[in-house]
């Protein structure tokens, strides 16, 4: 297992519920309802509390859930909920903009005009070590960033 090379920066860190959280290992762009200026490295992590099946239907409609049951095996839903309360990933957060209709395969969501993709790069899976999140960005400090393992 590698280290993490840090460059001396803030390093942040984002909460997702899943399966999002682990959708971000499968490309997904994120989308949320509030834009960021954050350009950076990002802690992708798998909020203690899954969304159940029945809001993921509402958010994603039935095409996109349709392609997130194909995409994510049987298996990869049960160690996901292994997951919650973890970080799992890295990713670099290099754009933000308004969701437009086209962007619905990639964010794995159905469009709507008031969201921004965050559009992350080299998302990297780590060693999942437990993470206590909150709503919106948490700075990182050196003993949490001591604890990513790329795997």
């Amino acid at each position: 297992m590698n280290k993490l090379q840090i460059k001396p920066s803030p390093f942040r860190a984002l909460s997702w519920k899943q399966p999002f959280a682990s959708l971000m290992l499968h490309g997904k762009i994120e989308t949320r309802t509030w834009p960021t200026k954050y350009r950076g490295l990002v802690l992708i992590c798998a909020s203690q509390i899954p969304y159940p099946a029945n809001k993921v239907y509402s958010i994603c409609g039935e095409k996109q859930w349709d392609r997130i049951i194909k995409m994510i095996s049987d298996k990869e839903l049960l160690l996901s909920t292994k997951l919650q309360g973890h970080a799992i990933a890295t990713g670099n957060l290099v754009d933000c903009r308004p969701m437009q209709p086209s962007d619905e395969d990639a964010c794995f969501v159905r469009y709507h005009p008031d969201l921004y993709c965050h559009i992350y790069t080299n998302i990297q899976p780590i060693t999942p070590f437990p993470f206590k999140g909150k709503q919106g960005w948490t700075i990182l400090t050196q003993s949490q960033i001591n604890e990513i393992q790329l795997l």
